[in-house]
């Protein structure tokens, strides 16, 4: 018995050392063309990735199919008043009541990122993304971030205006490394699911996100 159980495991093993397969999904609202570039460069770092597919939609465009095929979710928003664009706010609402993502939890336990422009240097970027992530952490999701940042950013009025190359690579490192950690969560919960539990156990899915526990079953006296 115990050597079907090796077998089972060992075969699953291979199963996973494929490229997994991940969906990233980026959005972003944009008004001038900054934070679609940006929007673009982040993609073009998850495609980098093999087995990555990527979905660039803008919030107007996303239907609740979208997020629930993601495995990750990139937002972005330029500044509005030091905060992130009531659209995207708006879109983020309906998210969570009209598809029911708040209720359902269905986004929990999933990686996201997120990216602001701005035209100073100091009017609200690091504010949008902490906005940003506050709304993502509050519907369970895991934050990923570039080193030493909440997320991706871009200064975009003179005397360098735009999205300039050091940006457009943040932007994209963080693309990469948001499909890479997808892909290791993904592989994680499915060698998780892979590894047979021992006699005597149960499982349990309670609100954990899915994941599988071993709980012991009850004595028998």
């Amino acid at each position: 018995m115990r050597s079907f159980f090796l077998g089972v495991f060992l075969l699953a093993l291979a199963g996973l050392a494929v490229a997994q397969e991940v969906r990233v999904l980026v959005v972003y609202h944009s008004e001038s063309g900054n934070t679609e570039t940006m929007a673009r460069a982040l993609a073009h770092g998850a495609r980098q990735v093999p087995g990555s597919q990527v979905l660039l939609r803008t919030y107007e465009e996303v239907a609740k199919e979208d997020l629930a095929a993601a495995d990750a979710i990139a937002l972005g928003s330029p500044v509005h008043m030091g905060d992130v664009a009531w659209q995207v706010r708006q879109a983020i609402v309906r998210w969570s009541m009209d598809f029911g993502y708040w209720e359902s939890r269905a986004l929990q336990n999933r990686p996201a990122a997120v990216f602001a422009t701005g035209a100073m240097p100091s009017n609200g970027k690091e504010f949008t993304m902490m906005s940003l992530g506050g709304s993502l952490l509050q519907l369970g999701m895991v934050l990923v971030s570039p080193y030493g940042s909440f997320g991706a950013s871009a200064t975009t009025a003179r005397p360098d205006p735009g999205v300039d190359d050091a940006e457009k690579k943040i932007a994209t490192d963080l693309g990469e490394r948001l499909a890479r950690i997808a892909q290791q969560m993904k592989r994680g919960a499915r060698q998780q699911d892979a590894v047979p539990l021992t006699s005597g156990a149960s499982v349990s899915s309670g609100s954990s996100g899915g994941r599988r526990e071993a709980t012991p079953s009850a004595p028998v006296h």
